[in-house]
C-alpha cells in the first residue's frame, strides 16, 4: 500500500505511528547522511563547513529528517533511532584502476567510520536538544554507533554465500561455478541478482540490515530514506520478506523528496 504525505505534516504523521506501535520494539531509521571524498579524507559537511553543491541535496534531506525523527520520539518509551551511513555512493577515489580505487574507497571510510564513533557533532546536538540520552539510539554495536552501508553490502553477501554451503535457502538461491554471482528466484517476484562480481547493491545492503533488526529483536522499522532510493528499497524490502520469511515485521519505507521542491513524501508499508 501506498500513500503520500506532505513534508510540513511529517512529524505529526511520524507520531501518530509511534504512537500505534502498541509496545513493538521500534526502530526510526533516520538523519541517514553520506560521506564525501574525491580522494582525501572523508567528511560528512554536517558541522557547517563548505560544501560542495553536489552535496546540499543530501545534506538537507539528513537534517531535515533528522531533526524531525529527534522531535517526534522526545516522550516516547519503545522506540530508539538509527543512523545509517552511506560510506560507498560519494567516496570515489579518482586514481588507480578499479580494484586500487575499491582498496582506497574502503581505507577513506573506515578510517572515517573508526574517528566518528558515536554520531557527528551535529546529530548529538539535536538529540541532547530534544531532551534524548544515547539510551534512544540503537547502536550498531557498543563500539560504534552507526550503521555501515558498505559493511552491510559485504555481511549480505557472506549471509547468502552461508545459506548457499548450509542448504537453508528453500531452492531460493543459486550461483555460478565460483559464487562471485547469486541470484534469488522467488516464486511471486521473479528473479534478481543479488551479487554480481563478488558485490552486491542497494537493495541488498538494505536486505541485511532488516535481517539483522530482525535478529536483535526489532519488529517494527519505520525508513526515511530520500527519493531515489525509494525503488531499491521496495526491492530489498520484498526480496527479505520472501527469502528469509520474516512475516512478524512491519516495514514502513518513506521516501522524503527534495525538501525544498514541496513535493510530499511517498509512504509505502
Amino acid at each position: 500500500m501506498s500513500t503520500s504525505v506532505a513534508l510540513g505534516a511529517l512529524g505529526g504523521w511520524l507520531r501518530r505511528e509511534l504512537a500505534g506501535a502498541n509496545g513493538e520494539p521500534t526502530v526510526v531509521l533516520a538523519g541517514h547522511y553520506a560521506i564525501f571524498s574525491g580522494g582525501a579524507n572523508a567528511t560528512d559537511f554536517l558541522n557547517g563547513t563548505q560544501a560542495p553543491l553536489a552535496a546540499a541535496e543530501m545534506i538537507a534531506f539528513t537534517k531535515f529528517t533528522w531533526e524531525m525523527a529527534c522531535a517526534a520520539l522526545a516522550g516516547t518509551n519503545s522506540a530508539q533511532l538509527l543512523v545509517l551511513v552511506d560510506d560507498v555512493s560519494f567516496v570515489r577515489p579518482l586514481l588507480g584502476d578499479t580494484r586500487v580505487r575499491e582498496k582506497l574507497g574502503d581505507a577513506l571510510a573506515s578510517k572515517y567510520l573508526s574517528a566518528v564513533t558515536r554520531l557527528p557533532e551535529y546529530d548529538l546536538d539535536a538529540l541532547s536538544g530534544n531532551g534524548l540520552s544515547d539510551a534512544k539510539m540503537f547502536k550498531q554495536s557498543d563500539a560504534r554507533w552507526t550503521y555501515s552501508e558498505r559493511e552491510l553490502r559485504i555481511a549480505h553477501v557472506r549471509r547468502l554465500k552461508t545459506m548457499l554451503k548450509e542448504n537453508k535457502h528453500n531452492g531460493a538461491l543459486s550461483m555460478n561455478a565460483d559464487a562471485s554471482d547469486i541470484t534469488v528466484t522467488l516464486p511471486e517476484h521473479g528473479e534478481h541478482r543479488l551479487v554480481q562480481s563478488g558485490h552486491t547493491n542497494c537493495a541488498g545492503g538494505y536486505m541485511e540490515l532488516i535481517a539483522s533488526l530482525h535478529e536483535r529483536g526489532v519488529r517494527r522499522l519505520i525508513s526515511l530514506v530520500p527519493m531515489r532510493c525509494l525503488g531499491p528499497l521496495v526491492v530489498g524490502t520484498t526480496l527479505a520478506r520472501g527469502l528469509f520469511a520474516i512475516d512478524d515485521f512491519t516495514i514502513v519505507n518513506v521516501a522524503v523528496p527534495d525538501v525544498g521542491a514541496g513535493v510530499p513524501a511517498a509512504v509505502t508499508r
